[in-house]
């Protein structure tokens, strides 16, 4: 079985109930684990088979970053990638664009990390590359590595189109790379979307819950104090 779980925002409580009463279950986390230490994702691994991508909360600090990419947990990020998990390929697009790296459908400002780096003064240069918060924005190079591949389901932080804050260049990947399902967190909603594309689109929301075909096993409201 896989499951996947909108923005935990560094609580994973309320995903015991579903791990522990099925087995061989594969939680795909989409995006902001806002970690400080590897810790939760060690206690939550005994009961399921995790991987994840990456949000814009996880380079928001330096013990968030650490806990995904100076960690053992560093190669369950599916960032990049297209893997096979309980016989579907599953591709990950993590991180946010931005305006400063490229904001879609608008001419990027840099290609790829390396190029950033070239154009970038020391003060900006962290740990031998791209500054601490562009470690989670969206380069054209991450669109260019997956376009060539196939996958049966797509899992991003950001989302598509047609949200109203969603970018066509994920449907553009989206269907390029022949997939049946879009998975997106980000946003802190449950939304099904009504559309005649030839791929369905799920939005699973803050702390929320959904199986492959997209029905919400969980749908939490984010109240948090802003």
């Amino acid at each position: 079985m896989i499951l996947f779980a909108g923005d935990p925002h560094g609580s994973y409580t309320h995903l015991y109930p579903f791990v522990r009463q099925q087995r061989d279950v594969a939680l795909i986390i989409l995006g902001d684990l806002q970690l400080s230490s590897p810790e939760p994702l060690d206690e939550l691994a005994k009961y399921c088979d995790i991987w994840f991508i990456h949000g814009n909360h996880d380079s928001k600090t330096v013990a968030a970053f650490d806990a995904i990419w100076d960690s053992h947990w560093k190669e369950r990020n599916l960032h990049n990638r297209v893997v096979e998990i309980q016989g579907k390929r599953i591709a990950g697009l993590g991180g946010v664009f931005r305006g400063q790296i490229w904001m879609p459908p608008n001419k990027p400002m840099f290609f790829d990390p390396i190029h950033y780096c070239q154009y970038s003064s020391q003060e900006k240069i962290w740990r031998g590359g791209v500054c601490l918060r562009h470690r989670s924005s969206i380069f054209p190079s991450d669109i260019e590595i997956l376009e060539p591949q196939q996958a049966d389901i797509l899992i991003c932080h950001e989302a598509p189109k047609p949200h109203r804050m969603g970018f066509q260049v994920i449907n553009q990947l989206a269907e390029k790379m022949g997939v049946s399902h879009i998975f997106h967190g980000h946003h802190h909603e449950n939304a099904e979307y009504q559309t005649q594309l030839p791929y369905q689109i799920t939005n699973v929301g803050f702390r929320s819950l959904a199986d492959i075909n997209g029905n919400y096993l969980l749908k939490n409201i984010d109240d948090r104090e802003r």
